[in-house]
């Protein structure tokens, strides 16, 4: 077992690359190596927490005795939980602990030390309430490395509100955008395609400031999308996937069957969020009637379950890619000719798999769970919706008020990944697509076509107030603008106009 003295050797490494080979706000973490792509927490609960780090610069069949620690205070004098781990080359040097003891929504300090007495930053880390009145979630997605800065990550770590992040997929890139080479480095960044290149991305991705303190001092629950895991010859699919475990705070919910991501977190009696993976299984298995699932028939029981055991005031759905419809049915044909099937813009999402979600939605219905919220990624752009089978029958959907809608669902902005904007469309022409959209989907309540951040959900027993924040990704700014506010009542199912 090696003990962990070879930091000189570790930060000569590090001087070796010239400063000016890497771009702006992209470097280790030398101050508190051989933690040098920091820590970070995850999948929270009542009574425990995922705790992760590496240890960098150790051969590829060396490993290392660490110590963890969390503490009710910064100072680590008063000691809740602690004990010894070790990272192991099999997992590249990256190290989970489930730390266990702890008591409900509290907010602890959590750090990890070497056998040397060397400690790695100090974070903060949150357990699940069992009973709360208010709790507070950041949302991110689609976050590219080479398309301009994490300002978003950081701005959402800084703000003390924030209790959890939430993680829509994305989260790494498996190759750039040639629209969107902003942050380039000097070498080339190629497609991933196995396991190394998986891992070596994800240290490349650590390298940013902005997403290690994110990870550092906010708890976060994550899930996986089509640019996490997938990969050109798909029996390397389990490749990524084995990646995203060593290199994300995820406490594995079936070992079994490490493709299985799902779960729910309950907030108590306020909120239980349900992470879906519509990537990963998607269109993969039938119904006996012939209909293809997008959950796959496992998923679609087990969150037909979760949905019918739950008793909280609102249910979140944690999705990657948009449940409504955005439907093209309307537009020009010089619009909707150039993207999807005629009739909707993505026929990829729940928009090509109709009865999927015509069941889900049924079931909603069922249960009467018009506190519903769906929470989604991969658009790279902003949609405010309303959840409804018949957006442009009047007899059955009305915008502003009861018939129709089961619930609402925001889709969010990306942290920085291409969006109408920069993919060429002339600024002048965004507000006459929106136009053009708006008409065509009158349940689309706000759109945004051009601008990147996140987007925070603030729930209350008689309210969700769910807030987009635009940040600039072409220089580093710690400026966000507030760009649409809006907020659904309990039992409503509309947000409000």
């Amino acid at each position: 077992m090696r003990q962990l003295l070879f930091i000189p050797v570790f930060l000569l490494c590090i001087s070796a690359v010239h400063p000016q080979s890497l771009p702006p706000q992209l470097y280790p973490d030398s101050k508190h190596a051989p933690f040098s792509q920091g820590i970070a927490s995850g999948d929270p609960m009542t009574d425990r927490v995922m705790l992760w780090t590496r240890v960098d610069g150790l051969g590829p069949d060396e490993r290392a005795e660490l110590i963890w620690q969390v503490a009710a205070d910064s100072m680590f004098v008063q000691l809740i939980a602690t004990g010894n781990t070790v990272a192991k080359p099999n997992r590249d040097h990256c190290v989970h602990v489930d730390a266990v003891g702890l008591e409900p929504d509290f907010e602890y300090y959590y750090r990890f030390g070497t056998s040397a007495g060397i400690f790695s930053a100090v974070g903060r880390v949150r357990t699940l309430p069992e009973e709360t009145d208010h709790v507070k979630l950041a949302v991110f997605s689609c976050a590219s490395i080479w398309a301009g800065y994490f300002n978003a990550y950081r701005m959402a770590a800084s703000n003390h509100n924030i209790d959890f992040i939430v993680h829509l997929g994305d989260y790494v890139y498996d190759y750039p955008d040639e629209r969107q080479l902003n942050r380039m480095p000097p070498f080339e960044q190629n497609d991933v395609t196995n396991l190394e290149e998986w891992r070596e991305r994800h240290r490349y991705y650590l390298l940013d400031a902005d997403l290690r303190i994110a990870r550092q001092n906010k708890t976060w629950i994550a899930m996986w999308d089509n640019h996490d895991i997938d990969v050109p010859d798909k029996s390397r699919t389990g490749e990524a996937i084995q990646a995203f475990y060593e290199y994300l705070p995820i406490r594995m919910p079936d070992s079994l069957h490490p493709e299985r991501l799902y779960r729910s977190f309950a907030f108590g009696k306020l909120a239980t969020l349900h992470m879906l993976d519509m990537f990963y299984f998607r269109g993969q298995e039938t119904h006996p009637d012939g209909d293809l699932s997008v959950l796959g028939l496992q998923q679609e029981a087990w969150l037909d379950q979760q949905l019918r055991q739950s008793s909280a005031t609102w249910q979140l759905l944690g999705n990657q890619e948009i449940m409504s419809d955005w439907l093209s049915q309307g537009t020009p044909k010089f619009i909707r000719n150039r993207r999807g099937n005629g009739k909707v813009f993505d026929p990829g999402n729940w928009n090509g798999f109709p009865q999927a979600r015509e069941r889900l939605f049924q079931t909603l219905e069922e249960l009467s769970l018009r506190n519903t919220i769906v929470l989604s990624g991969d658009m790279h752009m902003t949609f405010f919706m309303e959840l409804t089978s018949w957006p442009n029958c009047k007899e059955l959907y009305h915008p502003r008020r009861a018939p129709g809608s089961l619930g609402v669902e925001i889709a969010g902005p990306s942290v920085s990944r291409v969006n109408m904007r920069e993919a060429g469309v002339p600024v002048v022409l965004l507000p006459i697509i929106k136009g053009i959209s708006n008409r065509a989907n009158p349940h689309h309540s706000w759109v945004n076509f051009g601008r990147h951040g996140y987007f925070t959900v603030d729930l209350t027993a008689e309210k969700a107030e769910v807030d987009v924040w635009f940040v600039p990704i072409d220089r580093m700014t710690d400026q966000e603008k507030l760009g649409k506010r809006m907020t659904v009542l309990t039992g409503e199912g509309h947000w409000q106009r």
